[in-house]
């Protein structure tokens, strides 16, 4: 495994991209247990979405890695707080 791998969020984390994205953070998380989240873009985030990285982070907290936000837009950290999901997600 590498040291690291970078994952690029893109602009929705909702229920309708939540099947891809599951799939492109699996074979993210099988390069390395520590993935940096590039979240610059997002612009939305419902709970479908953040639930998926809620558990990613469990999974990553498993194996001994990290999960590292990369400049989370304000849209993510608001959404993440509106659902109060932002300190499960390291995001306070």
């Amino acid at each position: 495994m590498s040291a690291k791998t970078s994952f690029s969020c893109g602009e929705s984390l909702d229920i309708a991209v939540v099947k891809s994205l599951h799939s492109r953070l699996h074979k993210s998380l099988q390069k390395s247990s520590t993935i940096e989240l590039k979240a610059d873009a997002v612009e939305k985030a419902d709970t479908a979405g953040l639930q998926l990285f809620v558990s990613l982070k469990a999974e990553i907290d498993s194996l001994g890695g990290s999960l590292i936000w990369k400049n989370p837009s304000s849209a993510l950290l608001d959404s993440a707080k509106l659902l109060g999901m932002d300190e499960c997600l390291g995001l306070h």
